[in-house]
């Protein structure tokens, strides 16, 4: 095992069962592999590779996959403990992710490696490493540690409730990705994540106030990363948790879904511009755990996980596509049978559309 070994794992297509679609696995190793999460960008060489994680050789590392010919290619020859994610620059050819207390430079091309910035207890890195637009900063969230007084299993959501209880120091930072110079440009004692930086707008960057959606007063919060001035995105007033925020591929507007408080009626999806302007919310005809988009136009979501652990009362474990017809969102279609258990992140199938539209990763 080591930086730049290639793999062919071999592909399997089949046409699934209920939508009558044809899937291809791309990923054929005894252990995990996933794409980033939903909100990381990922893709580059004009959208025809993009990274993710994998276990092999008993290590996760990061790897790059070309669909042309199904190369898969070592990026990184991590040691330890851990999932490593990222997201890429593209406006500096390189991923930058974090990993054992730091974060690193990874050039997409000639695969060289550089740690532009580590982690000073008590704050500590939580979440991904998201690069500016023009590729000047990475903005990331650190966060108080929080040390457990007895060793437990981790999984996801594990400590959700207990850090919203225990408020800890959280802070968004920006690291100049040329000298590694960290500024903290938001701070808060309150449990925040999700930062997630406009692929255009090199100054705005969203988060959130975390915990469990009907704890939350205020969830999406938009950054000025140069400012700190910070607001609320699509006030959210009265009876209904909203959250998942990701930007469209124009950078400028933000996707959302959101349900009762109560869990009770009809659940939503909506899009917003960054500075509260060209709202357009409409009711959808069911839950969804996740959703993504390039646009309003056709939305995907993944339905729930193939056993129940929320308030639903059936499983309904599909990726599923909902189309705008000018006033409403129609749907949905199934477009796979997913049957994930959404145990873990790496367990949890997160559907995001390729750069052209034409796919569902």
């Amino acid at each position: 095992m080591g930086k730049g070994k290639v793999y062919h794992d071999p592909q399997f297509r089949y046409i699934d069962s209920y939508s009558n679609r044809e899937v291809l696995q791309l990923t054929n190793y005894l252990g995990h592999s996933n794409h980033f999460y939903f909100t990381d960008p990922c893709w580059f060489s004009d959208n025809r590779s993009f990274v993710f994680t994998s276990d092999r050789e008993n290590q996760s590392n990061l790897f790059r996959y070309d669909l042309d010919d199904g190369r898969i290619t070592q990026m990184t020859d991590l040691q330890g403990t851990g999932r490593p994610g990222g997201c890429i620059s593209a406006a500096n050819s390189a991923l930058y992710f974090g990993w054992q207390g730091a974060i690193h430079e990874l050039n997409l091309e000639t695969l060289e490696e550089r740690e532009i910035w580590r982690q000073t207890p008590p704050m500590l890195i939580r979440g991904r490493a998201n690069p500016t637009a023009d590729g000047k900063y990475v903005c990331v969230m650190l966060m108080e540690d929080q040390p457990e007084e007895e060793a437990k299993i981790s999984f996801s959501y594990s400590r959700f409730r207990e850090f919203f209880h225990l408020k800890p120091l959280t802070q968004i930072v920006r690291i100049e990705v040329a000298t590694g110079k960290m500024e903290v440009i938001h701070e808060d004692r309150r449990y925040m994540g999700h930062v997630n930086t406009s692929p255009v707008l090199p100054d705005i960057l969203t988060y959130c106030h975390e915990g469990p959606w009907n704890w939350i007063d205020q969830r999406i919060w938009g950054l000025n990363v140069q400012s700190g001035e910070t607001w609320k995105v699509r006030p959210q007033d009265g009876d209904y948790s909203i959250g998942h925020e990701y930007w469209f591929a124009d950078g400028v507007h933000v996707g959302y879904h959101g349900r009762p408080r109560d869990e009770s009626g009809r659940h939503v999806f909506g899009h917003i511009r960054w500075d509260n302007e060209e709202w357009v919310e409409d009711h959808f005809p069911f839950h969804s755990t996740h959703f993504h988009s390039l646009d309003e136009t056709l939305i995907v979501g993944d339905g729930t996980p193939a056993y129940v652990f929320t308030s639903e009362s059936q499983a309904r474990p599909y990726i599923q596509l909902f189309k705008w017809d000018g006033e409403r969102y129609v749907g949905p279609k199934i477009l796979a049978y997913h049957r994930s258990t959404f145990n873990n992140q790496h367990a949890h199938c997160h559907p995001r559309f390729t750069p052209d539209g034409k796919a569902v990763l």
